[in-house]
């Protein structure tokens, strides 16, 4: 019998095998009863380029730069990517570390491999505070924003909690950014550029705007799911629509009512009485 020559089995690559560093550390005041723990973690692939993909994958997420990183929301643990490094704080003990850990290195993971069906987001939040939003608002604390002051709808406006179609008073920009997709030889977003243009030259719907007629009735049905705190799988399942088709009706509502996020979406769904 002829001997049959078997290659070794070649396994794919995984971007991230694991974690080059560990650390869990107690956090917080040492006499509370119940503690909580951060984690320090060091990563030998440059977690980088996923930036943007992470950006517009995880409800809330904030990307910076300077340095470049991501700051968002995991698993219910306030977490922060930089290219080689992630700190998260917030969690109960060594046991609940480790396993919130191992679900984020699956997630990294899983967002590298599906790279080339996620809409990357590279918008770059800016560091505003409150005081500085105070500034350009009426400060007449009228509560037409459903806010109980300026300073508070400053805040919320801060954290993405609101958006500025709530304040009837607030000022208008001088101008505005337009941004650009810039695309490669494969179709794929590779990058953004972005173009300071006068507020005049952007077809900006009005704040008052009936939203039922700037979106299909589909995109209603989805607005109205995502401003109930459905996710996108849910709302797919729902639908019996893809999570595809989910995700591109979601960024031609941000894109048609002038949003960045579910929550300032939520916001508009319920001034509009859609839920």
């Amino acid at each position: 019998m002829a001997l049959v020559h078997l290659e070794p089995e070649t396994k794919p690559q995984v971007f991230l095998a694991g974690y080059t560093s560990f650390i869990v550390k107690r956090v917080g005041i040492m006499t509370c009863a119940f503690p909580k723990h951060g984690i320090h973690l060091e990563v030998a692939s440059d977690l980088a380029p996923l930036f943007p993909y992470l950006n517009s994958s995880i409800d809330g997420a904030r990307y910076f730069s300077q340095p470049e990183r991501i700051q968002c929301l995991f698993a219910g643990v306030q977490c922060t990517l930089y290219s080689h490094e992630i700190i998260a704080a917030g969690l109960n003990d060594h046991a609940h570390a480790k396993i919130f850990a191992d679900h984020l290195l699956q997630f990294l993971n899983h967002i590298h491999a599906q790279r080339q069906v996620i809409v990357p987001n590279h918008r770059k939040a800016k560091h505003l505070s409150a005081f500085d939003i105070y500034k350009i608002l009426p400060q007449t604390n009228c509560g037409q924003c459903g806010l109980p002051s300026c300073l508070a709808f400053a805040g919320a406006l801060c954290k993405g909690k609101a958006t500025t179609s709530q304040c009837h008073g607030f000022a208008q920009p001088m101008e505005t950014k337009a941004v650009y997709p810039i695309i490669d030889c494969e179709g794929q977003l590779t990058s953004t550029i972005e173009l300071d243009l006068p507020v005049t030259e952007l077809p900006l719907p009005p704040a008052d705007s009936d939203l039922k007629s700037l979106l299909t009735p589909r995109e209603i049905e989805v607005l109205q799911l995502i401003a109930q705190g459905f996710t996108n799988p849910e709302v797919s399942e729902r639908l019996c629509i893809s999570p595809q088709t989910v995700k591109t009706h979601v960024l031609h509502i941000y894109e048609k009512i002038g949003v960045n996020d579910r929550a300032q979406a939520a916001v508009l769904a319920a001034r509009h009485h859609l839920i």
